[in-house]
């Protein structure tokens, strides 16, 4: 997904719940514009300490069974697990994944060779790709530092 002013992504929100039958909430948009605006890839617990602050009565429950909902209808991904959280990403554009084993941290980057890399046969005859991606594990700059 391009980059969108923050009106643009309001409605891009409500178009992608209309069109899968999501009530739009304002929870649930608060969930989705923290989600959104955060610059590391929140876990649930992330997100629902950002949003209690305007909802106090909100559960941890229903912003995790909500950013679920948004991944299963493309708001968001699920990171590849790591550690005992799951990790949320509102990227949605073809992306990879550097994954500090240290300290947690997941930076996005991109590279159109990775984009193109071939499914091996053994794969595709086994299972329906849907997404491909690229993720490197080793240590970032500061943790390399210490």
């Amino acid at each position: 997904m391009q980059k969108l002013n923050s009106l643009e992504i309001v409605e891009y929100f409500r178009e992608k719940c209309h069109r899968h039958d999501l009530k739009v909430t304002p929870q649930r948009q608060a969930i989705f514009e923290a989600l959104h605006k955060s610059r590391i890839h929140p876990t649930a617990d992330q997100i629902f300490n950002i949003v209690r602050k305007q909802y106090p009565s909100i559960s941890f429950d229903t912003v995790n069974r909500t950013l679920l909902t948004f991944a299963a209808i493309g708001l968001a991904h699920v990171v590849e697990g790591y550690g005992n959280s799951r990790h949320f990403d509102p990227n949605m554009d073809p992306h990879h994944h550097a994954h500090c084993i240290k300290c947690g941290s997941i930076l996005d980057f991109y590279n159109s060779d990775f984009d193109r890399l071939e499914i091996p046969e053994e794969v595709r005859k086994k299972f329906r790709v849907l997404n491909k991606k690229v993720v490197i594990s080793g240590l970032c700059r500061k943790c390399q530092k210490k």
